[in-house]
């Protein structure tokens, strides 16, 4: 029997798919903006050292605006230096 795909948005009904591609275009940015060779076949790849420098780069700045936005709990302390006077 044949379906009728018509109205049927293929993308819209698997946003999976579409956070690969959004994955891997990212990678092929980071790889082209660091010099790094670009291949398809390490996104998702733990055993490459190019992913894990990725998955470093868009984990610290995730959590650069973590910090800028998040207040101090407590105030800093001054340095003492190697034998504090208490």
């Amino acid at each position: 029997m044949i379906k009728n795909y018509r109205g049927y948005a293929y993308f819209d009904n698997n946003p999976e798919i579409v956070k690969i591609f959004e994955d891997l275009e990212d990678f092929h940015n980071y790889c082209r903006m660091e010099l790094a060779p670009f291949n398809e076949a390490d996104l998702y790849n733990r055993g490459s050292w190019v992913w894990r420098g990725y998955e470093k780069y868009k984990k610290s700045t995730t959590n650069s605006v973590d910090r800028i936005d998040k207040p101090r709990d407590t105030e800093r302390k001054p340095y003492l230096g190697k034998k504090p006077r208490y």
